[in-house]
């Protein structure tokens, strides 16, 4: 019985220096069945997108855009009829409609600054509808080219200011008030300082908010019908994996609502790319409003 515990204890040792040996030489089965359960998922998010992380994935995608609006318009051109037809027709109801828009909001300035209007309508709606063809991502889905397109709409606001005016266009900030025609002391110090402080410091900020609002609004919209896709993208593949006829009905479900979610996403690009259209006109014709005001006289055409 003595000569039974050595035995037993040496067989322990060997039995327990075995099984480290073994988990070093192995990974434990359930650390191996987590990583390939996230290696699956990993594989079943549809990051199969042109340029997907890529920081030059908004120009590539700006570019194409820019390829089938340039070949749309060559082909269009080279079709001319007296009585349009199928692609002109389109254009030429798209140009009509923001052209009607742009004579209502900013007056009769608005034709004259229709190159701009009606080219940023069009390219924001291609880059809005680009995200929804299979493989590509919207531009819009990117702040970089949303801020870009808001930078634009902001410099051409102050551009167009200041050829109406001069840098005298800048005082428009400080005659919201007017301590001038106040009476009492009291009133003049505390209007001066509005005038020339306080509220011109608010218009300030109120002007600079624009492209930042016009550029989060855009981006915010079309990245979230991105994802909304994109989410019922990998919920269709991981049911369908699951297998089974649970899988196969839970698959059912996101492959239903995609078809809505498609025309959702279609009708989302029109109105955000509606939006800032008629956005960029409200700013340009107020720009333009403060510089008549400035001037005192009529409406002038305005040639960008």
């Amino acid at each position: 019985m003595d000569q039974d515990l050595p035995v037993s204890a040496s067989t322990q040792a060997a039995q327990a220096s075995t099984a480290t040996a073994t988990a070093a030489v192995a990974p434990p089965r359930p650390v191996a069945q987590a990583g390939a359960q996230s290696t699956h998922q990993a594989e079943a998010w549809p990051d199969a997108v042109l340029l997907q992380g890529n920081p030059w994935q908004p120009a590539v995608t700006g570019g194409i855009v820019f390829a089938l609006l340039f070949g749309m318009a060559v082909v269009g051109l080279s079709r001319l009829k007296s009585v349009p037809g199928g692609l002109q027709n389109l254009w030429e109801f798209t140009y009509e409609w923001v052209e009607d828009i742009s004579l209502q909001v900013v007056g009769p300035e608005g034709p004259s600054l229709m190159p701009f209007f009606f080219s940023a309508f069009i390219f924001i709606l291609a880059c809005n509808l680009l995200g929804l063809i299979p493989y590509l991502a919207s531009p819009t889905a990117r702040t970089d080219t949303t801020v870009a397109l808001a930078l634009c709409t902001f410099a051409m606001t102050h551009i167009l200011g200041l050829r109406r005016k001069g840098f005298a266009y800048i005082s428009h900030f400080f005659h919201i008030l007017d301590a001038s025609k106040e009476t009492s002391a009291l009133s003049k110090a505390i209007t001066f300082v509005l005038q020339w402080a306080l509220l011109p410091a608010i218009e300030i900020i109120g002007e600079l908010a624009r492209p930042l609002s016009l550029a989060m609004r855009l981006f915010g919209n079309i990245f979230a019908k991105e994802v909304l896709l994109t989410v019922l993208a990998a919920l269709v593949l991981k049911f369908f994996d699951a297998g089974g006829a649970k899988g196969f009905i839970l698959m059912a479900m996101p492959l239903a609502l995609r078809p809505g979610i498609l025309v959702l996403g279609v009708l989302v690009s029109v109105i955000q790319a509606a939006v800032f259209m008629a956005l960029s006109m409200i700013y340009i014709g107020g720009a333009l409003a403060a510089a008549h005001e400035e001037h005192g006289h009529g409406p002038e055409t305005v040639h960008p």
